[in-house]
């Protein structure tokens, strides 16, 4: 558009005739124009690009009339924010439409600004129905639980849970700091636990009350020694009845929790003797016995049934993930240096990634590959031998590390990815229809 145009462009030097309005007061085309502006309360771009004058105007010109228009009451909008306007009418707030987007004159009209820009963003986005809202909180939720199954798949958190749990034996943190205690309070068989735990009866001495659930309720006497720290009172402080509740829960849940860290400790000490001779015997170019790979698998998928029932916090499910990925990245560097190498000496990298991958623990793979008539692998061989063993060796330690196989512990990484990457688009889907509403509802008061 012109108005647009001019104001993003800058005007060649134009003759002293072009101080003079560029709107002709006198002309019925934008009397009418302005009639109709001062109705509607506002006028479109495309108006105002009708009644200027066919020649060159300059961007001072420009910013005088929408002065001008301003001065008057008249805001100048797109075409398609006319629309909304004009539909904005008859439709309440409960749908969800925007009004009019208020625009003011000069820096606010600039294309360039990046607050319009934004405003024009968000305005794209489609406001969510009910059922809109309930499909992304179902993909946000069905990504979290991919995220946290390959989390449960893997020796990384099972080492991070034998860790946890010696530090709750040894009293070093508290349960609320590794168990998210809302998630799993009451989960266990039974009823619900209440949220102050009862405690039986008991006769109490003369002139004594008896200690109950229901102490809160009676009021505190300058009698009872002890009184204010085992009742509440009015009301008065809400953040102590609720440290007062999450104790309750921690000593509610606390004996399942431990029966279950306890029980993954007794299962991973035996897993982890049999992941021991997986990697050895993948080293070696060995295979486990039957009776062996059965009991390991057992076991694995015991412990991930055990973790995938605890309901962990949400700060340990980061650090478990941030741990994951700093392991892979770690190998992503060995492997990226090693096919450095190889591109060095011209191995073709879909020959080298083919050869690779599946092989990583092979101790005889240097040899192997340096048997090959491919471009390149002789020489890369022979020339590289040193570091390719310096580079294979640390990807065993990491393998050795993490107890798992590298494409295993590759393919748990892709999982975690993918089920943090649906949530991650779903929550930033969520979090624009929730500006966009906003925003419409701003706009209606401005």
């Amino acid at each position: 558009m012109a108005v647009k145009t001019a104001e993003a462009v800058a005007a060649p030097e134009a003759p002293q005739e072009q101080d003079a309005p560029v709107l002709d007061l006198t002309d019925q085309a934008v009397k009418r124009m302005i009639r109709n502006a001062k109705k509607r309360g506002y006028v479109t771009y495309e108006e105002v690009n009708q009644v200027l004058p066919s020649e060159e105007v300059s961007p001072e010109q420009i910013e005088d009339t929408m002065a001008m228009l301003s001065e008057m009451g008249i805001n100048v909008i797109d075409a398609d924010e006319a629309e909304e306007a004009s539909e904005s009418k008859d439709l309440t707030t409960a749908n969800g439409v925007p009004a009019v987007r208020t625009v003011g004159a000069s820096e606010s009209d600039r294309t360039d600004d990046p607050v319009r820009m934004y405003l024009r963003e968000m305005g794209s986005v489609e406001l969510l129905s009910r059922e809109g809202e309930i499909a992304i909180a179902k993909r946000i939720e069905a990504g979290r639980e991919t995220m946290i199954g390959g989390l449960c798949e893997s020796p990384v958190t099972f080492q991070a849970i034998i860790v946890w749990r010696e530090e709750l034996l040894e009293e070093r943190v508290l349960l609320r700091d590794i168990i998210d205690l809302e998630a799993s309070f009451g989960k266990g068989p039974g009823q619900p636990v209440p949220m102050i735990p009862v405690v039986e009866p008991i006769a109490p001495p003369t002139g004594q009350a008896a200690p109950s659930a229901a102490q809160g309720e009676r009021p505190a006497t300058g009698d009872d020694e002890g009184g204010d720290e085992m009742s509440f009172d009015d009301g008065d402080d809400p953040d102590a009845e609720n440290n007062m509740s999450l104790a309750a829960m921690e000593t509610a849940i606390r004996p399942l929790v431990m029966e279950t860290f306890d029980r993954i400790a007794a299962a991973y000490k035996k897993l982890h003797k049999l992941e021991e001779a997986r990697i050895t015997n993948a080293l070696s170019s060995t295979a486990m016995s039957d009776a062996q790979e059965k009991k390991y698998l057992k076991l694995r998928d015991e412990i991930v049934q055990l973790v995938s029932k605890l309901h962990l916090n949400n700060n340990r499910i980061e650090a478990l993930v941030e741990l994951l990925y700093s392991i892979n990245k770690r190998l992503m560097g060995l492997e990226g240096r090693l096919i450095r190498l190889a591109d060095s000496h011209g191995v073709d990298r879909r020959e080298f990634l083919n050869q690779y991958f599946t092989n990583e623990l092979d101790p005889n793979w240097t040899r192997r590959v340096g048997r090959l008539s491919g471009r390149g692998w002789k020489s890369f061989i022979q020339n590289e031998r040193v570091k390719i063993k310096e580079i294979r060796d640390q990807i065993a330690a990491i393998s050795q590390e993490t107890g798992l196989a590298t494409s295993e512990f590759r393919r748990i990484v892709q999982k975690v990815q993918k089920g943090e990457k649906e949530a991650r688009q779903a929550k930033k889907e969520m979090v624009e229809a929730n500006l966009r509403l906003v925003i419409s509802i701003a706009k209606k008061y401005t």
